[in-house]
């Protein structure tokens, strides 16, 4: 059967859906490899695939995930946003009262061998929810009385409507409120504490409020009172920090500005991972070769997977996850401009923000362009809890941007048939 003829519009969602399919699968391939590389010296090299065999059943379990999610779609999520929120909001607080401490770090719900991160079921709780807050408002056109019935019709709350409409100043704050619920799972996961997943968490969601046009408070500002505004809000954040800050995170940064003087102390590993990363060259030591991870370098196959990956596939493998990074930012805006449903476009927009900061803040700590934070490099670094949700998020952008194609090929009259014909690559025949 031939593929039949595409239009343009048609043929570039179809292309985006293609990018994204094999970015996605690049980046795990490439991850597993650099799994096994970098953990078969660990436990004494007495299992050499342990690592990897924990990993691939991870794998399975977010594929099957991955599946259901795809098969159901995305936009029963905005019902259930709410629901989600607190689901997050409890699981964060029961790791704060009887959490596993792994590394030094009260991250973990679990018991015996297994083990769960809720902080990356929160990641995506947010975006969901900051999706859903801002489509609500664009539904409405931005008009105060359409809001407030439709949202006290839903709640059941009709009576509050006549208090609620004269808050003309809480009406005005409506982006600082879809902020809430990101800010809310951000200070959780900040009092653990875990200051670098608290803003992987936040940023995401901040992106989407300023992407979607609706000001934080809607008020003319001139710009001198926006720079004394962010100016004060700069050294209100300096002194908080060092005020209430651990010691910890003062010390890591500490070692970002000054890292000659802690090479051997705070900032060893930092200098490790500058070492190995410069150690690989162009070309690299070759996969499986690289010595840092025999002890050298803390964290190997985790927050610093990177630096081993440079060490082991040189220059070219750093710039090729980078490109992978950095493509999966562009087909993923991509997706989101293309998506007729706000909610879909919404939520495209937050996954690839949050998968791609991800990704470009790790490898920035890596390379020392970024002070230490927890962020681990989605689907590179171990761990089950950040595969699992990083596929499940994977394949939210992916139906976002299927559909689109479909959209794209019912306009164009193709059937399903035909649409998904003309999906399929060519190597994989008819």
């Amino acid at each position: 059967m031939l593929k039949p003829r595409l239009t343009v519009r048609t043929r570039r969602r179809r292309t985006n859906v293609l990018w994204l399919v094999g970015i996605f699968s690049c980046l795990v391939v490439i991850g597993m490899e650099n799994i096994l590389s970098s953990t078969f010296v660990l436990d004494g090299g007495s299992t050499v695939y342990g690592y990897l065999l924990k990993q691939l059943g991870f794998l399975v379990m977010g594929l099957l995930a991955s599946a259901g999610v795809w098969h159901l779609g995305y936009p029963w999520l905005r019902r259930w946003c709410g629901t989600l929120v607190l689901i997050s909001a409890l699981l964060l607080f029961a790791v704060k009262a009887i959490g596993i401490t792994v590394n030094g770090a009260q991250r973990w719900l679990g018991y015996g061998a297994v083990s769960f991160q809720p902080s990356e079921f929160a990641k995506l709780a947010a975006i969901i929810c900051t999706a859903a807050a801002l489509t609500f408002f664009w539904e409405c056109h931005g008009d105060q009385q359409t809001v407030v019935e439709r949202f006290t019709k839903k709640w059941r709350i009709e009576h509050l409507a006549p208090s609620l409409l004269a808050k003309k100043k809480l009406f005005k704050s409506y982006g600082l409120l879809c902020l809430l619920p990101a800010l809310f799972l951000s200070a959780i996961i900040l009092i653990q504490p875990d200051a670098g997943t608290a803003i992987v968490l936040f940023v995401p969601s901040a992106f989407m409020l300023f992407c979607s046009g609706i000001p934080l408070y809607d008020r003319h500002w001139s710009y001198k009172k926006i720079g004394l505004w962010t100016l004060a809000a700069i050294v209100i954040g300096v002194l908080a920090f060092y005020f209430f800050g651990h010691d910890y995170q003062k010390d890591r940064i500490r070692a970002w500005i000054y890292p000659e003087d802690y090479k051997k102390t705070i900032g060893y590993q930092i200098t490790q991972s500058l070492i190995a990363i410069g150690s690989g060259g162009v070309w690299g030591q070759g996969m499986g070769t690289g010595i840092s991870k025999f002890s050298y370098l803390p964290e190997a196959h985790t927050d610093f997977a990177y630096a081993i990956l440079c060490q082991e596939w040189g220059f070219l493998g750093g710039v090729l996850v980078l490109f992978l990074f950095f493509a999966l930012i562009y087909f993923g805006v991509q997706a989101a401009g293309s998506c007729q449903d706000r909610f879909g476009m919404f939520l495209a927009m937050g996954i690839t923000f949050s998968l791609g900061g991800q990704g470009l803040v790790n490898m920035a700590m890596v390379t020392d362009l970024f002070p230490v934070v927890g962020v681990p490099l989605p689907f590179i670094s171990y761990g089950g809890s950040s595969l699992i949700l990083n596929l499940i998020s994977a394949s939210l952008l992916l139906r976002v941007s299927y559909d689109n194609y479909m959209a794209a090929a019912k306009a164009q009259d193709l059937s399903a048939q035909q649409a998904r014909q003309a999906l399929r690559p060519p190597f994989m025949g008819h």
